[in-house]
């Protein structure tokens, strides 16, 4: 079992780490796609990016800090943020991403959300017993826990991915089983443009 010094000190920084990463990646995302609604979901989710790191920071300042270096963190943390910048860099330098590419990406992301969403499990599983979701204090008023709305956010983070995806596979089955014409030219087959 994880100390809650070891979360603090190594857990928490390398979260920021990836948060602060994913921040760029889904910024660069917003810039690199024309859909509006798709353009927004992605800004949705680097500012929910930004706004975790900016918490989890906070948190670590408000024990004292962590002297931590990327070196020290879990070799899983390193991979899956060098994965993350060589993603966000060759996306910054393509021109648009359309449809096709965004299908591609998507399992990419959904992996990259999943893979945050177990490191905030395994890192807060100690908190659960002190921190749930939704406790009553003495008062009997409800009370929250930053750190599951965090986690909610996670979750829903992948919700929205898995629309990108579903939305974004309608449209390019449309086009796949639409229907093949023969015209009077000479063995031409013509596939209609939608």
């Amino acid at each position: 079992m994880v100390s809650e010094t070891e979360v603090i000190e190594r857990k928490i920084p390398s979260l920021v780490l990836l948060e602060q990463e994913l921040h760029r990646l889904y910024s660069n995302l917003s810039e690199k796609v024309d859909d509006v609604a798709i353009k927004t979901l992605f800004t949705y989710i680097a500012a929910d990016s930004l706004k975790h790191s900016t918490i989890l920071t906070r948190i670590v300042k408000e024990f004292g800090g962590s002297k931590a270096k990327e070196k020290n963190f879990e070799i899983s943390i390193k991979y899956n943020k060098k994965l993350i910048a060589s993603l966000s860099k060759d996306i910054s330098k393509s021109r648009k991403i359309d449809e096709e590419e965004l299908t591609m990406l998507s399992d990419t992301l959904i992996g990259f959300e999943s893979f945050l969403l177990d490191e905030y499990s395994k890192a807060f599983r100690i908190r659960e017993s002190r921190f749930p979701t939704y406790w009553r204090n003495s008062k009997n008023q409800q009370e929250m826990d930053i750190l599951s709305l965090i986690v909610g956010d996670e979750e829903r983070h992948q919700e929205i991915l898995i629309w990108i995806v579903s939305s974004g596979d309608k449209k390019l089955n449309f086009k796949n089983t639409a229907p093949i014409s023969i015209y009077q030219n000479p063995d031409a087959w013509n596939v209609p443009r939608i």
